[in-house]
């Protein structure tokens, strides 16, 4: 009964749109007037072909020709498209309630359903004037001889076409095709020019209702192509919005009260004037579904999926940073910073490092770009950042010993960011300052001394990357801040003392000496080697340099 009920329902809003839906009668008024067009034109045209017919010594006899038949075979087609349509559709429906709205806005099917409709009634019009004796005969030609046994060739090729387009990947580029079609006619109207208030209610619940339904779908759907497709058209669509906002009208970004309702907003009431203003409701939607499904993703160890739903982000960040959207690149820093907390939560818990390895890549992606545009307030920011979740990792490490790696991945982050700022000639005060960040990543706040010697004992990564930093300095004459970080290193061989300091410090040089740019495993990230240096013939240069500092330092106090 339940199904028999959905089907009915589905005929029902098939049939009320068809009659109510503004493009649908469009649709049926070009059909009908172009119908009666070709009927005039045909019978314009008959005479000649009769007479071509005749001179071919073929006999007529047009009386005796049979017209009941066919109202009846019209009548079966349009049962057959409509009760495919219906079936199709209603089962899809299950899943993604906007296809019936989807199907009413597609040109093809409206025409090809209302096309079929006009030719019964022509078939039955034809039936009725031949019992009054009117003359039929070459609406009777065209509407048997020709339209009749073309659709029978092409009925059930639609059919197959409305089966195929109700695949899930068909389904979810439709939805996304209908968000992009809003764009256009946004932008299409102009900044300056005002939005009609029926078009703006229609345009903004159909952007959150598509993508309330490309969010279901993630739940729904079981395999990973799909979620990825979905995924990555959340985050095309959004790159591309933020490419037309320019052009859209300004009432547009006036948040309407059934917006106000939706359920990614109910705690934000309070802060919609500020989001008004921002102008940033609909990449504030955006970000909020993808970060939920960045937390269920996490949660269900599809760490590719969860990577995925990052790099969306760090890709729209990249975007409004070439197009010098202020409050998007905020939006996108407190995201990352919200998928990181997230990630590290769930790191912690599960010992499980890979999900920040992929998002802490990401975040660096997104602060090189910050740095190319010498966007200084938010890089300062960002390895504010960088240093925070690093302490809060240390911490972490007595509960999740694997989150050690992350340190690294910072530091490495870190180091990036400080080579391209180089590269680009940034000022030397600035780039001063964020060297110090780089080395205070290893200066551990309220941590037992005796972790910290067994951990540096042990993980040398952070330090080969300091190292590393100082080669590179060596390379372009800038001894002065390869100094720094060689006296920086005395902070370990006060904590470790001579002996373990001189080993590790044997350890770090060998690798930096005999490895290469790449690594022989595989990650998510390939195989690149994060430690791997290019100037490995500075080693020489910084280790008399660092042994200038040692023989500086006091006899280091013994370990306990």
């Amino acid at each position: 009964m339940e199904a028999q009920r959905g089907l009915g329902w589905t005929l029902l809003q098939i049939l009320r749109n068809l009659f109510t839906n503004p493009r649908s009668l469009q649709a049926g008024v070009i059909i009908f007037s172009g119908l009666i067009l070709v009927d005039f034109l045909f019978r314009s045209l008959f005479p000649n072909f009769s007479t071509f017919l005749e001179e071919q010594g073929t006999e007529i006899l047009w009386s005796e020709m049979d017209v009941g038949f066919a109202p009846i075979l019209w009548l079966v087609f349009i049962t057959l498209i409509l009760g495919s349509l219906t079936i199709v559709i209603s089962f899809a429906a299950e899943k993604v309630p906007k296809l019936i709205d989807l199907y009413m806005d597609h040109w093809p099917s409206l025409f090809f359903v209302w096309l079929t409709t006009a030719l019964y009634i022509h078939a039955l019009t034809i039936k009725l004037m031949a019992e009054m004796q009117m003359d039929v005969r070459s609406s009777l030609i065209l509407n048997y001889n020709i339209f009749l046994p073309i659709f029978m060739i092409i009925g059930f090729p639609f059919i197959l076409s409305i089966l195929y387009s109700t695949k899930t990947g068909k389904v979810i580029d439709n939805l996304l095709e209908s968000i992009h079609a809003i764009y256009l006619k946004l932008a299409s109207i102009g900044p300056s020019e005002e939005l009609n208030p029926k078009k703006r209610l229609k345009w903004q619940i159909h952007l959150f209702e598509t993508t309330n339904q490309l969010i279901d779908l993630l739940v729904y759907v079981p395999y990973k192509e799909p979620k990825a497709q979905i995924i990555e058209g959340l985050g095309d669509q959004l790159i591309e919005y933020l490419k037309y906002k320019k052009d859209f009208p300004n009432s547009f970004f006036e948040v309407i009260d059934e917006i106000r309702e939706d359920v990614s907003f109910k705690t934000l009431k309070s802060q919609f004037q500020d989001i008004e203003n921002d102008r940033v409701f609909y990449e504030l939607k955006n970000f909020r579904v993808i970060g939920n499904a960045y937390i269920s993703f996490i949660e269900a160890g599809e760490f590719d999926l969860s990577t995925l739903c990052v790099e969306q982000v760090k890709r729209i960040g990249v975007k409004a940073v070439e197009l010098k959207q202020e409050k998007m690149m905020d939006l996108v820093l407190i995201h990352l910073n919200t998928h990181l907390r997230f990630a590290l939560k769930h790191g912690r818990l599960n010992n499980e490092p890979r999900n920040l390895y992929n998002l802490i890549f990401h975040y660096g992606k997104f602060v090189q770009s910050l740095i190319e545009q010498r966007d200084l307030p938010r890089v300062k920011t960002s390895y504010g950042h960088y240093l925070f979740y690093g302490q809060a990792i240390f911490e972490a490490l007595l509960d999740a010993p694997a989150l050690a790696f992350i340190l690294d991945t910072l530091a490495t982050e870190m180091q990036k960011g400080l080579i391209k700022m180089y590269h680009l000639h940034w000022d030397r005060d600035h780039y001063f300052d964020q060297l110090k960040q780089f080395l205070l990543l290893d200066n551990l706040q309220n941590i037992d001394r005796g972790f910290a010697f067994n951990f540096f004992r042990k993980n040398h990564g952070i330090r080969l990357l300091h190292i590393g930093m100082a080669l590179f300095f060596l390379e372009h004459d800038e001894e002065e801040w390869a100094r720094m970080i060689a006296k920086d290193t005395m902070q370990d061989y006060d904590l470790l003392g001579k002996d373990i300091f001189q080993k590790t410090m044997n350890i770090i040089y060998a690798r930096l000496k005999f490895s290469g740019p790449t690594f022989w495993e595989d990650t998510d990230r390939g195989n690149i080697n994060i430690y791997y240096t290019p100037y490995q013939k500075q080693i020489d240069a910084f280790r008399n340099i660092q042994n200038e500092y040692i023989s500086m330092q006091p006899k280091p106090a013994k370990v306990i």
